[in-house]
């Protein structure tokens, strides 16, 4: 199907991950990842970001992605119905990858420390399994609302990740109705949530053009996850943070406008 004959009902993934204006000053690649895949009627995304504390963190987040959205999407094809567990058990198999890799290395698993963030999106809405900051929001019928916010510490400047022994412990499943999501890690999350009177908020003069915005594009052939890179980079971005940013945004073409 191409970009120019998107059919109703159809299904997009885009998403990129940019370094920041510090890691580029000091010559340090981008520690954050995203992954995402297209499945018959539904969608899934994961974003991470690999802790710079951690001597492999950027590792760590491109393993977290790819293994939990493989996993995650051989459950869903194989017709597993609780998606909640499927996310679990996702994540729990990208932990596993992770370690595997660290032991191949000799090293301990927290030199590859990382945050993820795994999303569904299907017919009965969006599900969404988040261990440590970042956030996702969702869109259903144009209404933005916050599906996952970025977890409390017990310490300024920590989070959790998924390589603690804890991990299960501090992983947060939600779900709600929706056609569309977009998740982040902590460098862009500011564009996504806003904090008002204490509490935390859409931001919906992002979150709603921003998936009307790549809707089209997908009508005029563009390339999605090129125009959400070179928003990533964009100046007004990178106003918000010097962190690496990761932006994934998956959509349902329903055949009515966002």
């Amino acid at each position: 199907m191409s970009a120019g004959h998107a059919r109703p009902g159809s299904y997009f993934a885009c998403g990129a991950s940019v370094a920041g204006t510090r890691h580029i000053r000091d010559q340090i690649p981008c520690e954050d990842a995203w992954a995402g895949v297209i499945l018959p009627g539904a969608l899934i995304i994961a974003v991470a970001d690999g802790l710079s504390s951690a001597e492999h963190g950027g590792k760590g987040a491109d393993i977290a992605v790819s293994s939990s959205v493989k996993n995650a999407a051989d459950g869903y094809k194989a017709g597993e119905p609780d998606i909640a567990a499927l996310i679990r058990s996702a994540m729990s198999a990208g932990r596993e990858d992770i370690d595997d890799h660290a032991l191949s290395e000799g090293l301990d698993i927290s030199s590859f420390a990382t945050t993820l963030l795994l999303a569904f999106l299907t017919p009965d809405g969006a599900f969404c399994g988040h261990i440590g900051d970042g956030a996702c929001v969702t869109l259903s019928e144009g209404e933005p609302s916050l599906l996952s916010v970025p977890g409390t510490a017990e310490y300024a400047n920590e989070t959790a990740v998924l390589t603690a022994q804890n991990w299960e412990s501090q992983c947060r499943i939600s779900h709600r109705a929706a056609d569309a999501i977009i998740c982040a890690t902590d460098g862009c999350q500011g564009a996504l949530i806003r904090r008002e009177d204490g509490a935390y908020i859409p931001y919906s003069p992002f979150v709603v053009p921003l998936v009307r915005s790549l809707g089209q594009y997908i009508h005029e052939g563009r390339d999605l996850n090129t125009e959400v890179a070179d928003l990533l980079s964009s100046s007004r971005m990178r106003a918000l943070s010097s962190d690496d940013m990761t932006l994934a945004v998956g959509f349902s073409l329903s055949g009515e406008p966002f």
